[in-house]
């Protein structure tokens, strides 16, 4: 081997060895601190890609269980405030049968009716407020969509209804109606201001309800008492009249006939407003009613436990990406503490050799003596 100074060739050795040993030493000591094994690019170009994209999935996933437990909450505040409007119904179906006897006297049915419409209010009131972040979830017809999951088109509909006294068929319920079967108005029946029989057995009535004029049929109860049956909306309504409350004019002549026949009559209510005084078939209407609230508590029941389910499934997902994602990016302890080790006693062996590769270049001086 030639005796060179100029270039020291064990020592650049040593050098080069060194540096590699220096650099896993600080790789190692850079995994145990931060405990992954990819802390950069370089460390695993693809496997950092991968792991992102479990990383972004993982964190969608749990957003979604978010909304998820949101729409729990949403389903369990509708159905606390369905439960309230239950009670009501049915409490207004109690009263409804025990208005229903014919031992009450009118002051009876007007104290039950208060409480009725006391009842009703407050169903109307529960719909009204009742609001999950700001969203009226008895106000209107609405559908509010979840996402449930980490990617497009995975979502959930919670169907809402608006719920009150109106959408119910209750609005203006009322237990003082006609005692027993009504009759509609048969020839003689009627008769106008100045006593002439109204032979005219079908009698069109104009009155107006909260100033909206409505249409109806003349007829009379078991008890002889006039109401007007107006049958035009879900449910069937009556309301109370006297004589007074009437002016009848022939519908083609426009003024009262000494003889009335066969010619068609209007019958025009004189009140600006009337109220309903009675309701057909009211226990019949409330079970309707109560069938929608119940309707929509199943619905709202079903989806719930379809949240539940979602909920258990995304954790699930969680965890399993999760561990992938481990088995990736995080640094194994175990070996990364051999490596520090071995980085370290080849750091201290190369700082030794190198020492004495330096020396190698002063045997060159013996040659010299």
């Amino acid at each position: 081997m030639a005796q060179i100074i100029n270039t020291n060739v064990l020592s650049l050795t040593t050098q080069n060895n060194l540096n590699k040993s220096q650099a896993a030493l600080g790789s190692a000591i850079e995994r145990l601190s931060s405990g992954q094994r990819i802390n950069s690019a370089k460390d695993d170009a693809a496997g950092m890609a991968i792991a992102s994209r479990f990383t972004s999935n993982i964190k969608g996933l749990e957003m979604a269980k978010r909304n998820a437990n949101d729409g729990i909450s949403i389903a369990q505040t509708t159905e606390g405030a369905l439960t309230e409007i239950t009670n009501n119904v049915q409490r207004v179906r109690e009263l409804t049968v025990q208005a229903a006897t014919g031992t009450n006297s009118a002051t009876d049915l007007r104290s039950i009716q208060k409480e009725i419409n006391q009842r009703l209010a407050e169903i109307d009131r529960t719909a009204a407020q009742t609001d999950f972040n700001g969203v009226k979830v008895l106000g209107s017809d609405q559908k509010l969509t979840i996402q449930v999951g980490a990617n497009d088109g995975e979502t959930i509909e919670v169907s809402l209804r608006e719920l009150n006294a109106k959408t119910l068929g209750l609005e203006n319920l009322s237990v003082a109606g006609p005692n027993g079967a009504v009759t509609a108005l048969a020839d003689g029946d009627l008769k106008d201001s100045k006593g002439v029989d109204i032979k005219e057995a079908d009698v069109a009535v104009n009155f107006k309800i909260d100033g909206k004029a409505v249409a109806g049929t003349l007829v009379t109860d078991s008890k002889g008492s006039l109401f007007i049956e107006d049958a035009t909306g879900p449910t069937t309504k009556y309301y109370g009249v006297t004589k007074s409350d009437f002016a009848i004019t022939d519908a083609d002549a426009g003024a009262t006939p000494a003889v009335v026949g066969s010619a068609k009559l209007t019958v025009d209510a004189t009140s600006s407003d009337m109220s309903a005084v009675g309701t057909a078939d009211p226990l019949a209407t409330i079970d309707s009613g109560l069938k929608q609230v119940n309707d929509l508590r199943a619905d709202l029941g079903a989806v719930q436990n379809r949240f539940d389910s979602v909920i258990a499934n995304l954790g699930t997902a969680v965890v399993n990406l999760s561990a992938s994602r481990s088995r990736i990016e995080d640094a194994d302890m175990a070996v990364e503490v051999s490596n520090m080790t071995r980085s370290q006693i080849l750091q201290q062996a190369g700082t030794s050799v190198l020492s004495q590769a330096n020396k190698t270049t002063q045997n060159v001086l013996s040659l010299l003596q």
